[in-house]
């Protein structure tokens, strides 16, 4: 009995030192600074797009079972769906998009969330509006992707005239 009890305190005590290898606590101060500069990169990338008309370079900032959650309107998922996005958008007359990151949170070796500020620009820089997003960032391994992009415009809905 006692030779069962100690074999199963050793193997309980050899997963779980396995999972603390596999589980590394993330350095918050060193991580999130790394991060942040990553997504920084991915949201230059993103207002590129629009500047160089690049619809490539615009899904390159999405992993591929990406939605984006604009509002008022239904969710668009898959590269399909971020393609008509870019498209609808940058026929709608965008031509630059500024992001300016509040804050980042649950930051996991896997997932992190950032919220922030954007403001859209057309032709000639003038603006097209301010808003606001949450985006759900995914680690892949081609980086840091965009997983759930949601985003609502400053601007206080018009009510159709009775």
């Amino acid at each position: 009995m006692k030779i069962k009890s100690f074999r199963s305190l050793l193997i309980l005590a050899v997963l779980l030192s396995g999972y603390r290898t596999i589980a590394k606590p993330l350095n918050l101060k060193t991580d999130s600074t790394a991060v942040r500069a990553e997504l920084q990169k991915m949201n230059q990338s993103y207002g590129q797009a629009f500047v160089k008309g690049d619809s490539a370079l615009f899904v390159n900032c999405y992993a591929p079972d990406a939605c984006i959650m604009p509002a008022n309107s239904p969710e668009i998922c898959g590269i399909p769906g971020q393609l008509a996005f870019f498209k609808f958008a940058y026929r709608s007359g965008v031509r630059n998009i500024v992001f300016n990151t509040a804050g980042l949170f649950g930051l996991t070796t896997h997932f992190v969330t950032e919220q922030g500020n954007y403001e859209m620009f057309g032709e000639n820089n003038i603006s097209l509006g301010k808003g606001k997003y949450l985006v759900l960032w995914k680690k892949t391994p081609q980086g840091w992707k965009m997983y759930r992009d949601m985003f609502s415009s400053n601007q206080p809905l018009t009510r159709p005239a009775k």
